[in-house]
């Protein structure tokens, strides 16, 4: 039987779809590239030379992945189940913000304790965060989007003024909290990094929620749920309680990834702590349709690519701006691709 069959394609048709668009993506940047008037082939080496080029470099790019999987997961799970969690963002704020609320109240607590409950305490926010609108929606049909949109401000306007007012840092820049605790504070495997032991607690969450996706008995109701909520209620599956089980783990992991920025990274709680980890974590999932797979891989793609596109602008001229074309030009190739895919198979039935 050929590599390539007919039904090697059928089964694989979304991951090819996924792996041509990228490249497609890819081909176009080197048009801009070139149109800018540099060398496509040095500008793409010296993005990747500047995110994988030595051992500072990875860990570098692996600080910055951490946040992104974590986020890309959280998207992907609820859309999983069938859920919009738009308000990740928001989500991921009140959990930072949380966690830096017990590093500085309950600071004399010792580390053993401290940096559980800190977890648990931002976890715990956000994943309530997102039981609000999941439940208005599953028991009173209001519209979910609207709904996190508009916990998305609130969440992020609260943090902002309790960060510029009653938790106002007293020897800190503008916008942001004292430091935590020290003994809240998770190890950096290098003296300049960020790179911090936070990153075995997400790998640890990152593989459990794999493993429900893609293996267990709750990731098939999920996808049933999300792709046809009636058969599923046939099926004999509660459909509410499965998305609602899937809006709850998306928020946990948002708030579990502001966490980590707070106890890891920046050991305070920041205004501006997310540069939209949740927005391109969103872009990610989209891009290899919620596979949880996928999105670890596309996520760690894109921390490579926006890690070493400094070096890129540097050394070529060409602005980091890049990245963001390629990744959109991605999403909208796999979009058009699996819509035209769809609409073949279609014919192909009717026919």
């Amino acid at each position: 039987m050929s590599l390539f069959s007919r039904d090697w394609l059928v089964r694989y048709r979304d991951q090819c779809i996924i792996l041509v668009s990228f490249f497609l993506s890819l081909l176009i940047g080197a048009i801009l590239i070139t149109l800018y008037g540099a060398n496509p082939i040095e500008a793409y080496a010296q993005m990747v030379s500047g995110a994988l080029g030595d051992t500072d470099a990875i860990l570098a790019t692996l600080a910055r992945a951490v946040p992104l999987v974590l986020s890309t997961m959280s998207i992907s799970i609820a859309f999983y189940g069938g859920m919009w969690n738009i308000g990740a963002e928001g989500q991921l704020y009140l959990g930072a913000f949380t966690a830096a609320l017990i590093g500085i109240e309950l600071g004399a607590l010792p580390g053993l304790l401290l940096i559980p409950l800190g977890l648990l305490a931002g976890v715990g926010a956000a994943t309530f965060w997102a039981w609000m609108p999941a439940k208005l929606s599953l028991d009173r049909d209001l519209n979910i989007v609207v709904l996190t949109i508009m916990l998305n401000s609130i969440a992020i306007l609260f943090t902002t003024f309790m960060a510029t007012g009653p938790y106002a840092g007293v020897r800190t820049s503008s916008g942001s909290t004292d430091k935590i605790a020290e003994a809240m504070r998770l190890t950096h495997f290098q003296l300049f990094g960020t790179l911090n032991t936070g990153a075995y607690i997400a790998i640890a969450a990152i593989l459990i929620v794999t493993v429900l996706m893609i293996f267990s008995v709750w990731g098939y109701d999920w996808r049933c749920s999300r792709m046809n909520t009636r058969f599923a209620r046939y099926g004999g599956i509660d459909v509410r309680k499965r998305q609602m089980s899937a809006m709850l783990l998306s928020g946990a992991l948002a708030g579990l990834a502001g966490s980590l920025l707070v106890m890891g990274d920046h050991y305070r709680f920041l205004i501006n702590i997310s540069p939209g980890y949740t927005w391109t974590g969103m872009i990610l999932a989209m891009m290899v349709t919620y596979s949880p797979v996928g999105g670890i891989i596309a996520a760690l793609v894109y921390s490579v690519m926006s890690s070493g596109a400094l070096q890129m602008e540097i050394i070529t001229d060409i602005p980091q701006e890049l990245v963001s074309v390629i990744v959109c030009c991605a999403v909208l190739f796999v979009t058009a691709g699996i819509s035209i895919a769809n609409r073949l198979a279609n014919r192909i039935r009717e026919d």
